[in-house]
């Protein structure tokens, strides 16, 4: 098994510390694992473009690696060798340092696990190019992960969009989420081995990462030092629509709202959970939804193609037109 260690923090900082001492945890669940560690701080990893080469690459029969020649690409590739994952990030405000950000933008649009085997379905139809047997199967393999945030704030709500800001990197490739863990407090603590818990409970979850790989959902534990809401994500954000029909903002899943007393419960139904963003019905609802929108929007343009093109005059050349 290959394990990996992703910190995203000053190299020897908290971050890499957690990260570590997760990756300890996963030695000793697997003596034999190749165990590999990666400081992203030094990395130069730039933000997506949105030039669709990599969705262009993969529907033409080719692996969908990133135009942009950077470090991305690098990580990509560690990423894609890994069985098991533990990544670690810091916040400064409120969500995980941009660097992560970008990285997961690059990273999730060629790990879609829906997109992928509509693309391979069409292939094999006949409808696109390629050969569905020559892409690459690590596209495909199911890994397990946990997610450590760390802050140095006292307040949770300072770090409130953390481990769920990190769970964009996992649920587009459906990866198995062992843990989440929210280190905040940093600040007070003064250093990770200041806090006997804490460093046990990372060393826990790195151990139970490991072990969770190759097993079923069903029998793999769930860990985390913060009680969440939704069954399926664990976090503990809720959307608000005026109603008791509320909705988790990372799965995309409805429950319904009841108090009793000073307690707030959610209720998630199991259909609804069986269609969340991190399974194969959730992510395919938005391949679906994607694919329409050339049909969709291909004929409004045409119809109107002189009068946008006229338009995008000024826009194109804004600064002459806006001093005019």
């Amino acid at each position: 098994m290959k394990i990996l260690g992703i910190s995203f923090g000053r190299a020897n900082g908290n971050t890499d510390i957690l990260v570590k001492q997760a990756l300890f945890g996963a030695r000793e669940a697997d003596k034999e694992a190749t165990i590999r560690f990666i400081n992203t701080n030094r990395m130069n990893i730039g933000r997506c473009i949105g030039c669709g080469a990599c969705s262009t690459a993969l529907e033409r029969g080719k692996d969908n690696n990133c135009i942009i020649k950077d470090d991305f690409q690098a990580l990509e590739n560690a990423v894609r060798e890994a069985d098991a994952l533990i990544v670690g990030a810091p916040v400064y405000v409120l969500q995980p340092v941009g660097q992560f950000k970008d990285f997961v933008d690059r990273f999730s649009c060629r790990h879609d696990v829906s997109a992928i085997n509509w693309v391979l379905d069409k292939r094999k139809s006949g409808e696109l190019p390629g050969n569905a047997d020559d892409f690459p199967a690590d596209r495909l393999r199911r890994r397990t992960v946990s997610y450590i945030s760390v802050g140095g704030a006292t307040t949770d709500n300072w770090v409130s969009m953390a481990t769920a800001t990190m769970h964009f990197f996992g649920f587009p490739a459906m990866m198995k989420v062992v843990g989440n863990y929210q280190a905040n407090h940093m600040g007070t603590t003064g250093h990770p081995f200041l806090d006997e818990k804490l460093m046990s409970d990372i060393f826990q979850m790195g151990k139970e990462t490991a072990l969770a790989f190759g097993k079923p959902d069903e029998e793999v534990p769930y860990i985390s030092n913060k009680q969440g809401v939704c069954p399926v994500c664990h976090q503990r954000l809720i959307t608000l629509n005026g109603t008791t029909t509320v909705e988790c903002p990372v799965c995309g899943i409805e429950g319904k709202l009841r108090v009793e007393g000073e307690e707030v419960f959610v209720d998630f139904y199991p259909e609804q959970q069986a269609r969340a963003r991190g399974t194969f019905a959730g992510l395919r609802e938005h391949t679906v939804e994607i694919q329409s929108f050339g049909a969709i929007c291909g004929p409004k343009i045409m119809a109107n193609k002189e009068m946008i093109d006229k338009e995008m005059v000024r826009f194109k050349e804004f600064d002459r037109y806006i001093n005019d």
